[in-house]
C-alpha cells in the first residue's frame, strides 16, 4: 500500500501532510468533512513541489472512501475548545468525530495502521481501540515522542549544541504529569547531570512539561500544531520504511507495570506492522505512582463516555 491517509485538513493535518511531502515518504490523501478543503490545501502544496521537488503527491479527496488500501491513516479531526467551552464539552465533541471516522475507517481500510493525533491523545488512543476492537499494536498515539522532541530541543537550546547528538525520553501521559526520564536523557551517551547541575536540569524538565501550554498563551492558538506534525511523520515514516526505529507512542498497555486498557506513551519499536516491540524502561516508584494516579484518572473519564 503506496499511501497514507489523513482525516483532518485542520492545521495538525495539512501540515503533517506537507511534513511527509517534504520527506518524499510516499502519497499523502486528504479528506475533510468541510467541502474544498482537502482539494484546496493540498493544490496548494502541490503548486510549491517544482521548487521543492516532491517526489510523491498530495491528494485531496472528497469522498472518505477514497482512502482504502492506506498503509497508515492519521486521525487529525479535531474540535476545538471554544470560548465558555469546558475540557468534558471538547472531549465529547472529539469523542464524536472518533466514534464517525473510526467506523468507517474499520469499514474501507480494515488493515489500516491508525494514528491518534486528536487530543486527548492517550484518552482518545484508549478509546478507539476499546470501541472498535482494534490490536493494541495498530493504534499508536502521538504523545511522549512529541514530548521527548521538546526536551531535546531544550537541551540543545541550554548547552548551545547540535540537537544531532541528543537522546531524551519522556513517557507516562501526555499533559503535565509525563514522566521523564533522566537516566535515558544523554549528549553522546553521556549523562546530563554530569554536564548541568540539577537545577537547570529541573528548569529544563519544567520547561518540556509545560511547552504546549506556553506556545499556545504565546501564539494566541487554541493547540500547538507545527512540532505534533513532525511527530507524526517521524512515526510515519519509520512505518512506511520499516526502520523499527524506538519512538514513544501511546499504547494501550496490557499488563505493564500493572496496568491495563488504559493508553500512555511508552519506547516502542516502530515498523511495518505499527508496534513491533513495547520496551520497559526501569521507573521509580514514584515514577510509578504518577502512571497509576494517571490510569486512574483517564479510567474515571473513560467511564463517563458510553463505549
Amino acid at each position: 500500500m503506496e499511501k497514507i491517509s489523513i482525516l483532518g485538513c485542520g492545521n495538525v493535518g495539512a501540515n503533517s501532510a506537507f511534513f511527509i511531502a517534504e520527506k518524499g515518504i510516499t502519497h499523502v490523501y486528504l479528506y475533510d468533512v468541510k467541502e474544498g478543503l482537502s482539494q484546496g490545501k493540498a493544490l496548494d502544496m502541490m503548486e510549491a513541489s517544482p521548487i521543492r521537488k516532491y517526489r510523491n503527491k498530495i491528494i485531496g479527496v472528497e469522498k472518505i472512501e477514497d482512502i482504502a488500501d492506506s498503509q497508515v491513516v492519521v486521525i487529525a479531526a479535531n474540535q476545538y475548545l471554544k470560548p465558555g467551552m469546558n475540557k468534558e464539552e471538547l472531549l465529547n465533541g472529539n469523542i464524536r468525530i472518533i466514534d464517525d471516522l473510526g467506523e468507517k475507517i474499520k469499514k474501507i481500510t480494515p488493515s489500516s495502521i491508525v494514528i491518534m493525533a486528536t487530543e486527548p491523545v492517550d484518552i482518545l488512543t484508549s478509546y478507539f481501540v476499546k470501541k472498535f476492537n482494534y490490536k493494541r499494536e495498530k493504534v499508536l498515539g502521538v504523545g511522549g515522542i512529541l514530548d521527548s522532541t521538546r526536551l531535546r530541543f531544550y537541551i540543545s537550546k541550554n548547552l548551545s549544541i547540535s540537537l544531532e547528538n541528543i537522546s531524551a525520553l519522556v513517557i507516562g501521559p501526555h499533559n503535565e504529569n509525563m514522566v521523564i526520564v533522566p537516566e535515558y536523557c544523554r549528549v553522546s551517551g553521556t549523562p546530563l547531570k554530569e554536564l548541568m547541575d540539577s537545577e537547570q536540569i529541573d528548569s529544563i524538565f519544567t520547561e518540556t512539561r509545560t511547552a504546549g501550554k506556553y506556545v499556545v498563551e504565546m501564539a494566541g492558538k487554541s493547540r500547538t500544531y507545527y512540532s505534533p506534525s513532525a511527530a507524526v511523520c517521524e512515526i510515519v515514516d519509520s512505518i512506511h520504511m520499516n526502520l523499527n526505529r524506538i519512538l514513544p507512542v501511546s499504547v494501550v498497555f496490557n499488563g505493564e507495570y500493572g496496568l491495563q486498557d488504559i493508553a500512555m506513551s511508552l519506547p516502542c519499536v516502530i515498523g511495518k506492522n505499527g508496534i513491533e516491540k513495547i520496551i520497559l524502561p526501569k521507573l521509580k516508584k514514584e515514577d510509578l505512582e504518577i502512571f497509576k494516579k494517571s490510569a486512574l484518572q483517564m479510567r474515571e473519564k473513560l467511564e463517563r463516555v458510553a463505549v
